[in-house]
């Protein structure tokens, strides 16, 4: 099998975001350059941490403020002490993708797309079998194997080219995108679900920008140089590539979290 990598190494939506990330380093999980954190009301996090604190299962509490020492934001709850948003959306994420899950249904190999610095796949290593990540921004890479391989040795994270020279060799049964897809253009896109179609890949994952109420959800990204360029929604992409199993507009800013299986 041929992955067509073709469109998914332009790095025009990414460029200026990566030389921010360099200039933070190590704080990569400082302000708006992973994930907005400063915008958000510590009332919104109290709320979060008492949703989840009926959770069935905490693997990782030690987690709460593991990414303070990258940059992250500490915000103090009653339920849990100080925690991060990267914390609280992991839980949240989590908890959503098992909650929605049939009983007959089991994930155990995972492919993280655009994984950023790994948080997700770190979190989600000690239930899965496998968890594979993969981003076209380098330095994203170069930092999610630092992380990874500190906090999850057992994550494996690829390049590109890794990914395209072992894809005949992998299987998953899930793929994850958070937010990631919101900062890409619709043919990058395009691009992946054709990968994940060409795979197999029988459900999907995805959390993105936006919100019900604002009704700008699932809406690609532009730069400033493509300011004259309408956004565009990928709803109707999703949709014809994988069926709707679950939606729901929840965590920190109510952004949608929805699951979906592949069309026959």
């Amino acid at each position: 099998m041929v992955i067509d990598l073709e469109g998914l190494r332009e790095l025009s939506f990414w460029e200026t975001w990566q030389q921010k990330v360099k200039d933070a380093l190590p704080n990569f999980c400082a302000d708006k350059i992973y994930v907005d954190q400063e915008s958000i009301p510590e009332e919104e996090f109290r709320r979060v941490a008492r949703g989840i604190k009926s959770l069935p299962y905490w693997n990782d509490l030690a987690a709460r403020t593991r990414d303070r020492e990258y940059g992250a934001r500490l915000v103090y709850t009653e339920d849990f002490g100080q925690v991060t948003r990267m914390w609280l959306d992991s839980c949240v994420e989590i908890d959503f993708i098992r909650r929605n899950i049939s009983s007959a249904l089991r994930f155990r190999d995972v492919l993280d797309i655009g994984a950023g610095y790994g948080r997700l796949a770190v979190a989600l290593a000690p239930m899965m079998t496998t968890v594979t990540c993969v981003d076209p921004v380098p330095i994203s890479t170069q930092i999610c194997r630092h992380y990874c391989h500190r906090f999850a040795p057992s994550v494996s994270v690829l390049d590109l080219d890794q990914f395209a020279e072992t894809a005949e060799d992998l299987k998953f049964d899930l793929a994850v995108n958070v937010h990631s897809w919101s900062e890409c253009s619709l043919e990058q896109i395009r691009r992946w679900l054709d990968v994940l179609k060409d795979l197999k890949v029988p459900y999907l994952f995805t959390v993105v920008h936006g919100t019900e109420k604002n009704h700008d959800a699932y809406f690609t990204w532009n730069t400033p140089a493509d300011s004259f360029t309408p956004h565009q929604n990928f709803r109707p992409l999703l949709d014809a590539y994988y069926t709707l199993v679950a939606e729901e507009h929840i965590g920190l800013s109510y952004h949608p979290h929805a699951l979906w299986r592949l069309r026959k």
